[in-house]
């Protein structure tokens, strides 16, 4: 049994009997860790704001090799940005990215590049104007998909290198925009409009952190479904980014220029 010390975000957190807590911390210099907090329930004054999910803190724990809980001995706040986050749209795309880090990451590897990313993408949802979140949340998406290797491709056909489609077709199941031979052949086929294309492309290309800059991306709503699609093809664990459905539910929630009559926005297939 070591002793660690490492930076992290916490996820979320699960009960553990009367008095206890789980914390989920995606740790800067170890990955994925499951921490026991011992009384969080009971004196949650010990840890603070520490272990509430997607505070920012430093953490001192127990690291038992072969083991999938560690102690925790003492936990630092550092930004406490779930506390902070008072607005129901930004909680709920802050939620949204530390979901997909939960589905896509697993095991105690440091990845520190991903771990930035995550924190200056909450940072960003906590910044960027109410108009510019969707944007920050799809450029999150695309980043930690291209930092584990899955970016779409969008230069020419993700199935065989050909010239593209004049009409804009993306293959959740390919990874990218595909020729019309290639479409023909692969179900599931997505038809963007030539704003989302242009958004999609954007966001692909620019920091994360510059996303909330961007308030003249158009059609987020058709990009995110694109984008999830793609997610779901190449990441068995992910099904969907549930912290969104509340705003997806609310009346408006889509966007105005989704149903404007554009070429786009519908499976070929």
């Amino acid at each position: 049994m070591a002793l660690q010390r490492s930076e992290g975000i916490v996820l979320k957190t699960h009960v553990l009997g009367d008095t206890s807590r789980i914390a989920v911390v995606f740790m800067r210099d170890l990955g994925m860790i499951r921490l026991v907090a011992k009384g969080a329930r009971k004196t949650p004054q010990r840890f603070g704001y520490a272990l509430e999910p997607l505070s920012h803190g430093r953490y001192v724990f127990y690291l038992k090799a072969d083991r999938d809980l560690h102690l925790l001995s003492q936990a630092d706040t550092l930004n406490p940005i779930g506390s902070r986050l008072t607005d129901l749209a930004r909680l709920a795309h802050a939620q949204a990215a530390t979901e997909l880090i939960d589905r896509l990451v697993w095991g105690e590897e440091p990845q520190p590049e991903l771990f930035d990313l995550l924190a200056q993408t909450l940072d960003a949802v906590t910044r960027a104007p109410l108009a510019a979140l969707p944007a920050v949340t799809i450029a999150f998406d695309l980043q930690v998909a291209a930092m584990l290797g899955y970016r779409p491709r969008l230069d020419a056909c993700a199935g065989c290198g050909a010239p593209l489609s004049q009409r804009r077709l993306f293959s959740p199941a390919r990874g990218g925009l595909v020729c019309d031979r290639c479409a023909a052949a692969e179900p599931g086929t997505i038809r963007l409009s030539a704003d989302a294309l242009a958004g999609l492309s954007l966001l692909l290309s620019r920091p994360v952190e510059q996303a909330g800059e961007f308030l003249e991306v158009k059609r987020t709503a058709e990009i995110q479904r694109v984008v999830e699609a793609f997610l779901m093809h190449h990441f068995q664990r992910f099904r969907g980014l549930r912290s969104l459905d509340l705003l997806r539910s609310l009346p408006g929630a889509a966007d105005a220029t989704d149903d404007d009559g554009d070429d786009g926005g519908g499976e070929s297939r």
